[in-house]
């Protein structure tokens, strides 16, 4: 009873895997991506308890509705993927993204078990990519991008997702439990392959984009931690520091005043006590 419990449990708990491969699209600066991956991990761990024994009470809406956001879900992390693999500019970038989600939404609404929630996005993220990849090469005469995309994240994330589709669609009726929790961690293993090493839109040092729970909440993205937050304070009082060890006449107060500069009626005093002082022996002496 307990391993035929467990078996029921497994692509429940087999769906968090999910959450590692958010936490890595936030590392490399991909927080759109990674909220997409965390939404996938919700919706599709809560549909799969929904189906195991015992945790009915997780189900907090109807199971269609559940069923739904999960395939939804995840044919739109595939999307969102391969988009960042294509590293298009923007305002392309926004528009291809958004194209995507609403073309996908209306499909599976239409169907959600067919072949084609899945591959009508794979093959029009492909044939995007394809032709923005070759008019590149185009306009480069070179191999666009580097090789070590092809072999290092290309080629083996192209095998996972391929993998895992085949998992999904061909070999669920030999054991749906243990496949298709094969399914969930090859998928996951094919994001993070694919998802590229860093997002050029997302900064680099102290402007670098963080994500964090404010962001989460209320979708927008901070600019830097607390700690870069105290050093730009920081920098901000040495500035003052230094505004402040000014003398009046625009010169550190160790220096003389400038007779050329136009200063203060303190500086200008002093300039004309030290010309009478220099001119008071010559004058003296040109009396007698």
């Amino acid at each position: 009873m307990g391993s035929f419990i467990a078996k029921m449990l497994l692509p429940t708990v087999s769906s968090l895997v999910f959450l590692p491969t958010a936490s890595v699209a936030a590392k490399r600066g991909f927080h759109m991506e990674a909220m997409v991956y965390f939404f996938t991990m919700f919706f599709t761990a809560i549909y799969h308890a929904c189906d195991g024994p015992g945790l009915s009470i997780l189900c907090f809406m109807r199971y269609d509705v559940l069923e739904y956001f999960s395939v939804y879900s995840t044919a739109l992390s595939m999307w969102v993927t391969l988009i960042a693999l294509g590293d298009f500019d923007e305002p392309q970038r926004s528009s291809v993204t958004m194209f995507g989600v609403l073309t996908t939404a209306v499909r599976i609404y239409q169907d959600r078990w067919g072949y084609g929630i899945y591959s009508g996005p794979i093959g029009s993220a492909v044939f995007i990519i394809t032709v923005k990849w070759l008019q590149k090469m185009k306009q480069l005469r070179a191999v666009y991008p580097e090789k070590s995309v092809y072999t290092q994240q290309v080629g083996p994330g192209c095998c996972f997702g391929a993998l895992a589709l085949m998992l999904r669609f061909y070999f669920e009726e030999w054991d749906y439990a243990y496949v298709h929790s094969f399914y969930h961690l090859s998928l996951a293993v094919s994001f993070i392959l694919l998802l590229p090493k860093k997002n050029r839109y997302a900064g680099t040092g102290r402007n670098a984009a963080k994500l964090s729970c404010f962001a989460l909440c209320c979708c927008s993205v901070t600019p830097g931690t607390t700690k870069e937050k105290k050093d730009k304070t920081k920098d901000k009082t040495k500035d003052k520091t230094r505004r402040s060890l000014v003398g009046p006449c625009g010169q550190s107060p160790l220096r003389s005043c400038g007779q050329d500069a136009v200063a203060p009626p303190s500086c200008l005093f002093t300039t004309r006590h030290r010309q009478h002082l220099s001119k008071g022996p010559a004058s003296a002496s040109s009396k007698r």
